[in-house]
This record gives structure tokens, sequence and C-alpha cells, in this order.
């Protein structure tokens, strides 16, 4: 990390200069979140797409999918979290890919949209369990590997996405749609600097410790909120401890997975769309702002005042030439 971020470390490259360092009131945190619209978004953004991980994720959430429901956890639980883990890995290359060519909205909303889509398929599937024996999950019986149709169908959903930027062969093959809500529960974090270089834009202020914080109260608010959520789940079909993969099942279980597993972090993406539809920090709008502060920048280090700075250039069409290149 040392190595990564050695060359822009450097005072040089921070805010625009001239800042003077103060004791930050609780009045200026709750005026920075009025006043900094994107960061209101992302915040909403994060808390979504955490919430929805954390769920979907929760270890009592998956006993009683493979353990109580299907009735194969050691044969279920392993097996599909490696997939996951392993058709993740394509997906992250894919993720930076977009973020790059097209910005981190871009690349965030792609994705939860694909994780979206394909959670349809597998609450369709998860809403046919039991319907006889073809619709049971089923990977390794006891003279080897075991699979039928409605495993194969709970792998793709589970793990697909039709990207333009690779062959639809290869994204079958490999499978990533849970590397689409495994990965999006990160992807607002660095998010974070592009609302911290705005809010350097927007008042002169170079706060990202603030941005920071911020931020992380609402992620910390949202994985103590999950388990609260599953806990208060399992209390609605009269359980009183949280089940483990050894419990029989329960009546009103499958109910209670299809919420947890599939309906919450449905609409924790949409939720996530929907802020991500107002917010105006795309990949265009970024190189805008870095130019301006960098134009700031330059102009306070050489003796003009922030306020002048500010006031003379607000917009890209503003700046010298060598800015906007």
């Amino acid at each position: 990390a040392i190595i990564g971020i050695w060359e822009k470390d450097q005072p040089k490259y921070f805010g625009i200069g001239g800042e003077k360092t103060e004791k930050v009131k609780v009045s200026e945190y709750l005026q920075i979140i009025r006043e900094n619209k994107p960061m209101q978004r992302l915040m909403i953004a994060g808390a979504g797409t955490k919430l929805a991980l954390s769920i979907a994720n929760n270890t009592t959430v998956l006993c009683m999918l493979y353990g109580c429901i299907m009735g194969a956890y050691d044969g279920l639980y392993l097996p599909m979290m490696v997939l996951g883990y392993a058709c993740s890995v394509p997906f992250f290359i894919l993720s930076v890919r977009t973020s790059q060519k097209k910005g981190q909205k871009a690349s965030l909303t792609k994705y939860v949209s694909v994780a979206l889509a394909c959670y349809v398929g597998v609450l369709v599937l998860l809403l046919l369990w039991g319907r006889g024996d073809a619709f049971h999950l089923s990977l390794l019986g006891e003279n080897g590997l075991s699979i039928n149709l409605y495993t194969i169908l709970f792998i793709l959903f589970f793990g697909i996405d039709d990207d333009h930027y690779a062959p639809i062969l290869f994204s079958l093959s490999l499978g990533i749609g849970y590397g689409a809500y495994s990965a999006t529960a990160d992807m607002p974090i660095p998010m974070v600097a592009d609302c911290s270089d705005y809010e350097t834009y927007r008042s002169g202020k170079y706060i990202p410790g603030i941005m920071g914080t911020l931020f992380s109260l609402v992620d910390k608010l949202v994985s103590s909120l999950s388990a609260t959520v599953v806990g208060i789940a399992v209390t609605f079909i009269g359980l009183n401890t949280l089940p483990t993969q050894y419990d029989p099942y329960t009546p009103g279980m499958n109910v209670v997975v299809i919420v947890l597993f599939c309906v919450i972090p449905m609409v924790a993406w949409a939720a996530t769309l929907i802020a991500m539809k107002g917010y105006s920090l795309t990949g265009e709008k970024m190189k805008e702002i870095q130019a301006v502060n960098a134009c700031r920048r330059d102009a306070v280090a050489n003796g003009m005042k922030l306020e002048d700075a500010m006031e003379k250039w607000q917009t890209v069409d503003q700046l010298p030439a060598e800015y906007r290149a």
C-alpha cells in the first residue's frame, strides 16, 4: 500500500492550499451532509449495497438455506461459497475496467443492476423449492457428483452476467452473479474520494477525513443492523435461538430465507439504483472537478487568496488551456 501511494501521498497534491486546520463542530458535519448532495446519495447507495451483502451472507441465513431447508449443509455450503468467490475474481476485473472507462458511478449502477436481475432468477427458484424431488439443490451425493437441472439453474442465476466487454460464453462459464453483489458492497468506498474532491470544489475545504468518517458511520450502523434484522426475522417463526445447520426445518423458515436472502437485498439494490440516478459525479464530471481544483491549487501556491481563486475559476471553460487538456 505504501509503495502504491508513495508518489501521490504528498502535501502538494492535497486540496487547494491555504486551508487552516480547525476543530470541526457537529453542526459542520450536518452542514456538509446537507450541502453535499452526492455524498447524501452515496451514503444511501453504500448502506444499500452493504446491507444486501451483510444479510445475504449472514451465517444464520446460509445455515437455514443450505442446512435446514436444503438438508445438505456440508455438501452445499462450502462448494457454493468456493464457487462464488472464484466467480467474483473476473467480476472485480470487469468492474475496475468499467470504472476506468466510464467512471465509478457507471460501474456501480451497472453491476448492481446485474445483481438485481440475477436475483430475480434466484427468487423464482427458491419459490419453486420443495415442489417435488426435481426442485432441490444437489451437488455431492453418496456416490460422488450429484447435480440436477435445478442446481444448474440456481448456479447460473446465482452467478451469471452478460457483459459486453466479455464473450457471453465466458460469462456463462465463469458465472459472475455472485461477484455482482459481493463486489458492489465495496464499490462506494473509493467513491468517497470523489465526494471529497467535490466538497473541495464546492466549498474550498479539503476534509477527506470528515467525509470518510461520515461514510464509515453509516457502514458500521448497517453492519450492526443486518444481524438485528436476521435475529428479528427468526423470531417470527417461533424460534428463541438462531438456528444452525443441525436444526430441523421449521414451518415458515423458507419464507424467512426468501425475504432475507432475496427480497431485502433486491430492495436495497433498488434503493441504490434510485439514489445513483441523481448522483452527479460521473467520470466526465470528476475530470472537470479535478481540473478546476488543480488550477485553484496552483494559483493559491503562487500567492492568490483562496477566496479569489474560488471566485475566478468555477467551470472548466474558465480554465487556462493547459488545465483543460
